[in-house]
């Protein structure tokens, strides 16, 4: 296992351990003796966590339509939704590392855990709405942005009184 153990690491581990237990429950349901029927049991029951489990990992990767329900790959991709989905399905279950939490500042190139999305003011519009951009910034280069920032119109008025 990996040292890492995040949401979906956690649930691909989920996935793998209830395959191995499927495996173990069918074999044991095909004997001949009094377990096979509380084997059947226990294989029924592992099969639904399994099928739960794979649709809290889909709601994770595409997440739900307006109505509550998960929105489905032909929703989410433009073409060949399907093979679009196992793509990312495959992608997002594989181990996770600590070097896939790290983002890449987009000033000073720096790959860290601290870069972040930030969102930067560029300017004011006429009515003194802000003109933003979000970018993935360390926390000393959001600040050195943040520093030339424009100033709030608003505030400046506010100042004047």
């Amino acid at each position: 296992m990996t040292e890492f153990k995040g949401y979906l690491d956690r649930l691909r581990e989920n996935v793998e351990a209830l395959d191995e237990a499927i495996a173990t429950a069918k074999r044991m349901s095909k004997r001949e003796d009094k377990s096979a029927l509380q084997w059947t049991k226990t294989l029924r029951d592992l099969v639904e966590l399994r099928n739960s489990t794979l649709e809290r990992i889909k709601v994770h990767l595409l997440g739900r339509d307006e109505t509550g329900a998960p929105t489905e790959p032909p929703d989410h991709y433009d073409g060949n939704e399907l093979v679009e989905f196992e793509r990312d399905f495959q992608n997002f279950l594989s181990p996770w590392t600590q070097d896939d939490l790290k983002l890449k500042c987009r000033d000073c190139g720096k790959s860290s855990e601290e870069v972040s999305e930030r969102r930067i003011v560029t300017a004011y519009d006429s009515i003194g709405l802000p003109k933003e951009i979000d970018l993935d910034l360390c926390p000393e280069c959001y600040a050195k942005r943040k520093g030339a920032e424009p100033p709030d119109p608003d505030e400046e008025e506010d100042d004047e009184e």
